[in-house]
């Protein structure tokens, strides 16, 4: 992935943002996917509820090592359909030429559906 800078943004751009803290309590194998990718079912707690996310993490999480984990995702973002799954939330990872995609993570445990400000 190019390292490069985009255009500034403004601070309404991001904060029309809704990232949240959910939780991993579901991950498997998306066999359609022309990628490698999980389908990702994720509490948010509250209002929000369960999501799901398609994500290409498969080079550095097994499924099993996914469960209780807790993510933040973009959750007001329109769904879309991936490789015949239903996307509803964009998780956030850090996607390295060297490491792979690695999960953004919480420091510490946090209540789910805590909002990213």
């Amino acid at each position: 992935m190019e390292n490069t800078t985009l255009p500034p943004a403004t601070i309404d751009t991001f904060m029309s943002l809704d990232i949240r803290v959910g939780k991993i309590i579901k991950a498997e194998k998306n066999e359609k996917a022309i990628k490698p990718a999980y389908k990702l079912y994720i509490d948010f707690g509250g209002d929000i509820g369960e999501k799901q996310s398609s994500a290409q993490i498969c080079q550095n999480y097994t499924a099993e090592q996914l469960i209780g984990k807790q993510i933040l995702a973009v959750v007001n973002f329109p769904s879309r359909r991936v490789a015949g799954f239903k996307s509803e939330v964009l998780v956030l990872a850090a996607v390295c030429d060297e490491q792979g995609t690695v999960l953004i993570q919480p420091e510490r445990n946090v209540k789910l559906g805590t909002r990213m400000l």
